[in-house]
Parts: structure tokens; sequence; C-alpha cells
């Protein structure tokens, strides 16, 4: 079984990354999925250089990105017996399996709206808004796990556990 972390919008604050690095580290998270607004690609790579475990990046709307930059390197992680690989689009969004569980992730509603309405996945992430937000579109959880940065709203992460089925809300500021 897997935990989860799904963050947005982080916008190059380190103190607020660590934060959530090491409560990754502490829950023992096996993936990390950012809905977008990394920002730069120093923040990407601090990010990469500090979590052990997989991640894959949706590119957002504030990311800066040089013309020499690969699309691939948005996502790292290699195909295991527990994670399926997962799929770039030309519209910058991200879907997987994880212990049964399909999701996608972008970095817009209005697109996270769409895959949700399709009824492929169980839960369907996204973030720009920076506030938290949940809702079911037929049989597809719809999740906006806030802002990282703590922007606009009190910083927040989302904590998912494939085995208990349980979603949790996290607010930073009150670890």
């Amino acid at each position: 079984m897997s935990i989860i972390a799904i963050c947005s919008d982080s916008h190059d604050n380190i103190p607020n990354i660590n934060k959530f690095l090491n409560q990754c580290a502490l829950k023992t998270v096996d993936l990390v999925i950012h809905c977008g607004d990394i920002t730069t690609k120093e923040t990407r790579q601090y990010f990469q250089d500090n979590f052990k475990g997989k991640i894959s990046f949706v590119k957002g709307n504030a990311d800066i990105e040089s013309e020499d930059d690969d699309n691939q390197r948005w996502r790292r992680g290699k195909k295991t017996n527990r994670f399926l690989v997962i799929k770039r689009q030309p519209i910058p969004f991200i879907e997987g399996v994880i212990d049964g569980i399909r999701f996608a992730a972008c970095h817009e509603k209005e697109k996270a709206k769409r895959l949700a309405e399709k009824n492929l996945y169980h839960f369907v992430f996204y973030g720009h808004s920076h506030k938290p937000w949940q809702e079911k579109i037929n049989q597809t959880y719809l999740i906006n796990p806030g802002t990282l940065a703590g922007m606009f709203t009190p910083p927040t992460f989302a904590i998912y556990d494939t085995k208990t089925r349980i979603l949790d809300l996290i607010q930073l500021n009150q670890i």
C-alpha cells in the first residue's frame, strides 16, 4: 500500500517546501504529485534533490521554462511493481494507477473538471486557485490541495493513504 502527498502552488517558498518534505519523510510518502506552479527549475530540482521517493510535476501557468527544457524532465520515476508509468500529454496533465486507484492531475480546475467528467479516475487533483476544495463529479473526486506557498490562503497539502482510502487535508502552519 502507498502513501501519496498531493501539493500545488509552492511558488518557490523553500521554507514551506522543507516543512512539506519533512512531513513526507515522517509519513513515509511514496509518491508526491505536484499540481503546478513550482515556478523555477531550481525549485523543481530542489524537490527532486530532497525527496527520495517518486515525484511527478504538472506544469502550471507560473512555471518558468527555458526553451531548451525537455518536457520529460517534468516527471521522475520509473515503472516498478507498485507504480504505473505516469504519462505526459500535450496538454499538461499526468495520469496513473497506484494500488488500483486511478488518478489524474493537472493545474487548472476547468481541465480537471473535464477529466473528472470522463469517469475514468477515482481522483483528479488540480491547483491554481490556492483554495483547498473537494467535490464529487459522477464517481470521481475532484480535489484541490490548496497552496503550499501560503499565498492568499494558509499553506496546505493533502495526504492519501491507499490502504485506508482516507484523504487528509493538512495545514502546514498547524504542524
